[in-house]
């Protein structure tokens, strides 16, 4: 993409890109909250989008199309980012649960509650644990992807229900 100082517009190209920006603004906007974002991130994102259509805009053929793309990718690159920390934060509560059963020496606890779970379930649980990604778990187990994450989620939550039997009821009167 060139820089901002290498773009030359003419002012019809400048004025199309005007007309084109205004039709398709609020359009791309709305696209981006059904896609899950918020408002102000998908008018962030919207935003960037269009910016780089701007840059681009003497060899862009399609604009609807460019402008989704980047914003596609935009998201994407945003959303791993946020499952590289969410799945960090999982770990250091997954890591602190173990250092709790070490530190009260319950290991046997531990392997037992491990034992309770379904072995799809216990094997894709020590794996996260161990600090594989869902891709390499999958690859591993043969499971799809989304199965390993629901394993995992499935695994987490029984292992809690079992450590705090109070859970449950939270979880009931709480909707969670």
């Amino acid at each position: 993409m060139p820089s901002q100082t290498e773009i030359q517009l003419t002012q019809e190209q400048l004025a199309d890109f005007a007309v084109y920006y205004e039709g398709d603004y609020k359009p791309l906007v709305g696209l981006l909250i059904r896609w899950g974002t918020s408002r102000h991130e998908a008018e962030d994102v919207a935003q960037e989008a269009m910016h780089a259509a701007l840059m681009s805009w003497p060899t862009v053929q399609s604009p609807k199309a460019f402008v989704r793309t980047v914003a596609h990718r935009i998201l994407h690159r945003g959303w791993q980012v946020a499952e590289r920390e969410a799945c960090a934060a999982r770990r250091v509560a997954q890591d602190a649960m173990v250092e709790a059963f070490d530190a009260n020496e319950d290991r046997s606890e531990y392997l037992r509650m491990l034992r309770a779970l379904p072995e799809a379930q216990r094997v894709v649980f020590e794996l996260y644990h161990d600090g594989y990604s869902y891709a390499e778990i999958s690859e591993i187990t043969g499971q799809q992807r989304e199965t390993v994450r629901s394993n995992v989620r499935h695994a987490r939550r029984k292992l809690v229900r079992m450590m705090d039997p109070e859970s449950t009821r939270r979880e009931a009167t709480h909707g969670s």
